[in-house]
């Protein structure tokens, strides 16, 4: 009912003012010309060739008042509406749903460039932005990660009983990695599959590699989960001698990993299921009893492992994923020297009590905060030299 009555006032306040003028006219003829015969001997032409040529001179001006009137009367009202429209869809955002994605991008483009004033900077935006759009293939983020990492500065004896080669080049990473994963497009491909998989790339470069590939050489961009196994050639050779009927309890034994996703909670199904070999490294598989329909678009992950490491190398964690308050703790035994190096865009100077260090622990906790990719940390781990 408000809307209908200001349409009426506007209405009634935008009559045309030439209109106004002409009926003001008219009057002032009719009014004058009877006044006039009344009380003097004055012809109907005499008065119209009089009042005329003044009205005349008086209609230029109200003419050009007039168009100037309502041109900005129009301007006016169509700021007021646009103005009004974008509040609307401001505080409204299901108005958009209206909307083509098309439109949809404008409006964000000109958002953006009105907060910011900066090309460039609208520009670095919408294309970091656009990976994000629902249309955007595989595009996830992160609202807990929980990750610990414990080292044990030697193998353990089921290493030594399977003929792992070169036991003495190693230390242990034992890793638990809890996350709640949401992807945006309603499709992420690696969570609605039969089987589920992570990845052991044997190097930083191959793993790299794959994930930027796309295909069938894409191996490790079908994994949800992905490590470089940092092992020598030797090791390599030994883990593709394994017979294939033997293999799945091989790396059952030595890596010992178990995955869970949402409600799979029984041990047996958590195992692994299959073993994958490939040139550039492991590809592990599991078949999980949970809802991986595409109408699920959120996941809560759990995963354990352990993996041998050669001395002296970086272990890597890296985000992936824009993730909120990422949680990265690692352990460590004496006898181990461990230096960590951040580049989080949340630095250790920069966020006060964001990363704890003592003997024995790194303890890196952002509060309140998103952490975007590609960042991380590296530790560097070496045995810890002796002094005389």
């Amino acid at each position: 009912m408000d809307r209908q009555n200001k349409k009426k006032r506007k209405s009634v306040r935008l009559w045309p003012a030439t209109l106004v003028c002409f009926l003001v006219a008219a009057l002032v003829i009719a009014v004058g010309y009877i006044i006039l015969s009344i009380f003097r001997d004055y012809g109907f032409l005499d008065f119209i060739d009089s009042v005329v040529g003044n009205l005349i001179g008086v209609f230029g001006g109200f003419c050009v008042f007039d168009i100037l009137y309502n041109k900005l009367t129009k301007e006016e009202e169509t700021r007021e509406t646009s103005t009004q429209i974008a509040r609307t869809l401001m505080g409204e955002p299901e108005v958009l749903d209206a909307f083509s994605e098309q439109d949809k991008k404008a409006f964000l483009n000109a958002t953006l460039e009105s907060l910011l004033k900066d090309e460039d900077a609208v520009d670095m935006l919408t294309t970091n932005i656009d990976k994000y759009y629902d249309s955007a293939k595989g595009a996830r983020i992160r609202k807990v990660f929980d990750y610990t990492i414990n080292l044990e500065p030697q193998l353990p004896i089921e290493y030594i009983d399977n003929k792992f080669p070169e036991v003495e080049k190693y230390y242990l990473i034992d890793e638990e990695l809890k996350f709640l994963v949401k992807y945006l497009s309603k499709k992420d491909e690696n969570y609605t599959r039969e089987t589920v998989c992570i990845g052991f790339a044997y190097d930083k470069k191959c793993l790299d590699g794959g994930l930027l590939e796309t295909g069938k050489d894409a191996d490790f961009s079908r994994c949800i989960f992905n490590e470089d196994l940092v092992i020598t050639p030797e090791a390599r050779k030994f883990i593709n001698s394994v017979p294939a009927d033997e293999i799945k309890e091989v790396i059952n034994t030595l890596f010992m990993p178990v995955l869970r996703i949402d409600n799979s909670e029984d041990d047996e199904d958590n195992t692994l299921m299959e073993v994958e070999r490939k040139e550039t490294g492991l590809i592990l598989k599991f078949k999980l009893d949970y809802n991986h329909s595409n109408d699920v678009s959120e996941h809560f992950v759990s995963l354990y492992f352990k993996m041998p490491r050669l001395w002296n190398s970086i272990f890597e964690v890296t985000l992936v994923d824009p993730t909120k308050e990422p949680h990265i703790k690692l352990k460590y035994k004496s006898g181990m020297d461990v230096t960590m190096y951040s580049y989080l865009n949340k630095e250790t100077e920069a966020n006060t009590g964001a990363c704890i260090k003592r003997a024995g622990l790194y303890d890196i906790a952002i509060k309140g905060e998103w952490i975007y990719p590609k960042s991380g940390v590296l530790f560097h781990i070496k045995k810890e030299e002796k002094t005389s």
